[in-house]
């Protein structure tokens, strides 16, 4: 039997954070289902580093949230658009990358909607060759997690536009996104086919090969309490999200009119442990003093845009702006590329 856990949150660190709460506190020898949505975010994998995967000033631009998960796999995008499945149970014997068990639900609720949706590899399902659903899973103990996205009817343009980054600009041994073709599944379902109608076949599914379903789990204080501790000590964390990257260095050149500038970071733990500047700019300021200023930062844009803005960014360079150097050490190459849920 598996019991729904009642999640009406759209906070991505909050509802990453519960996941983690029902894997690692509640009963261990009950499994649990929960169906959920994030406010727009990116989700990046456990392994990834994070400013190779997340197109930053698209990111700061447009309020989405940068929360790091615990299980590997590549960076995906949620919006309430997207739906996301959770399954915290006791881990069988060979059962961490079993993802036939999990998805099987999946594809019968699209099934008996007249969709032909297939699995088309380990973790991924697609419609007539287009993804819409990513999955990954964790292993904590006794316990196995599962979750996975359903592209219902998000954003795709947005999809492509806050994963979009130069791939050349930065080298780490993070693990990297596999960008592949996106479709959601709204445009193959009935019209009468709403949310709310595929959230309930989706459940009933999971209740028909997981043995039924339990009645609801509803959170009481104290796991709200526990729940939100989690919250703000990992997941609404910048330490986890972006700190907790591999190394990795970054180098960023651009011309301008003023003359070309290079700018290399080292970058470790998120922050930045050296600076090197080279070009063929005129500055009037020794540049030694802006790789100063850099050296010891996060490497966060935001932050860094505090930091240089009682600097002589300008002198230093010759008159290129602030804004500009920023945007050639964060910017992305404005080439469409093809992307993943």
């Amino acid at each position: 039997m598996v019991i729904p856990v009642l999640n009406p949150s759209t906070d991505p660190p909050y509802n990453l954070a519960l996941e983690e709460y029902v894997l690692r506190r509640l009963d261990p020898d009950q499994d649990y289902l929960i169906l959920w949505q994030n406010r727009p975010a990116v989700i990046v994998g456990r392994f990834q580093n994070t400013a190779e995967e997340v197109n930053q000033p698209y990111v700061d631009a447009h309020g989405v949230a940068v929360v790091r998960r615990l299980s590997g796999g590549g960076a995906v995008y949620h919006d309430l658009g997207n739906l996301n499945f959770t399954f915290i149970v006791r881990r069988e014997v060979g059962g961490f990358n079993d993802f036939g068990r999990f998805t099987l639900p999946v594809l019968e609720t699209l099934r008996s909607f007249g969709v032909p949706a297939e699995r088309s590899s380990r973790n991924d399902l697609t419609i007539e060759g287009q993804k819409f659903s990513g999955n990954a899973q964790y292993v904590s103990g006794t316990r196995l997690l599962h979750h996975g996205t359903i592209l219902f009817d998000s954003d795709l343009d947005a999809v492509a536009s806050v994963l979009h980054v130069q791939p050349d600009k930065i080298e780490s041994h993070g693990i990297k996104s596999v960008r592949a073709r996106v479709t959601n599944v709204r445009p193959y379902l009935p019209d009468s086919v709403n949310l709310a109608a595929f959230v309930e076949r989706l459940a009933e599914q999971v209740g028909v090969h997981g043995g039924g379903l339990g009645p609801t789990y509803r959170l009481s204080p104290q796991d709200e309490i526990a729940v939100d501790e989690l919250r703000r000590g990992r997941y609404a964390n910048w330490g986890w999200n972006y700190g907790d990257s591999p190394a990795f260095a970054l180098k960023a050149r651009r011309r301008f009119a003023q003359g070309s500038v290079e700018i290399r970071l080292d970058v470790h733990e998120g922050i930045i442990r050296d600076c090197r500047t080279y070009g063929d700019f005129l500055g009037s300021r020794d540049i030694a003093e802006f790789e100063a200023v850099l050296r010891g930062q996060r490497f966060d844009l935001a932050g860094l845009r505090r930091t240089l803005a009682g600097q002589p960014v300008e002198e230093f360079f010759g008159g290129i702006a602030r804004d500009d150097i920023l945007d050639m050490i964060f910017g992305v190459d404005k080439t469409p590329s093809e992307t993943m849920p």
